[in-house]
């Protein structure tokens, strides 16, 4: 059963009178706890591709919905709200919370949702991404692995039904970076998300799925 389908997804940039048309005729259907890696060269179209199904950046045609929720159809504020519930974010470059600590950094989504935070839940989390006795740190006393993994926890701290990784092992050695990326897929197997990952690396594909390219803006 589809999680997430794209149908026909066109996206142009507008800069003054030239226009960019970052993608093309997207058709993508994702499958519920589903490990999908898109794979592409930089420029590809693939960020913007990633950004267009969580919900970050909008598009000129096409449709775009998960679970029947139809983003064309809703305002900022419903999206956002959606988001926030629904899909986890791991970028490249950590987007941590300097002034926060490993614990509330993770807690940080759920906090800002006003949800409750299950206590249990995420101590199993910190406990699978051996961030254990790491939760009073703050990121500047962290490597640059223990940063991803604190990003990854955050990601699945709201129990979303799809985690987002963008380039996830990108700032680190390849023998962190393998670690990380053994520890985020498994974690999202774990709890039974849904994970799609962008990458250059076409060493990672062989963790997933499925492996979906993209070139000039077209799955190919």
């Amino acid at each position: 059963m589809s999680i997430i389908s794209l149908k026909g997804v066109n996206k142009y940039y507008k800069t003054g009178t030239a226009s960019f048309h970052a993608l093309k005729d997207i058709n993508l259907e994702v499958e519920e706890g589903e490990f999908v890696v898109i794979l592409g060269k930089s420029g590809s179209g693939k960020s913007t591709l990633l950004n267009v199904i969580g919900g970050l950046d909008g598009y000129d045609s096409g449709e775009v919905v998960m679970e029947g929720f139809n983003y064309k159809s809703v305002n900022d504020s419903v999206m956002s709200e959606f988001r926030s519930k629904k899909i986890g974010f791991v970028f490249q470059s950590y987007n941590l919370i300097p002034v926060l600590n490993v614990y509330e950094n993770i807690t940080f989504p759920i906090n800002v949702s006003e949800e409750k935070v299950d206590e249990k839940y995420i101590a199993d989390v910190i406990k699978k991404l051996g961030l254990d006795g790491k939760e009073k740190s703050f990121p500047n006393q962290l490597s640059g692995g223990q940063q991803q993994r604190v990003a990854i926890a955050r990601a699945l701290a709201n129990k979303p039904k799809i985690v987002l990784a963008d380039e996830p092992t990108g700032n680190l050695d390849s023998v962190t970076g393998k670690d990380v990326l053994n520890l985020l897929v498994s974690g999202v197997k774990e709890y039974g998300h849904t994970l799609i990952m962008i990458t250059h690396n076409a060493d990672i594909a062989q963790y997933a799925d499925r492996v979906v390219r993209i070139e000039d803006g077209r799955i190919v």
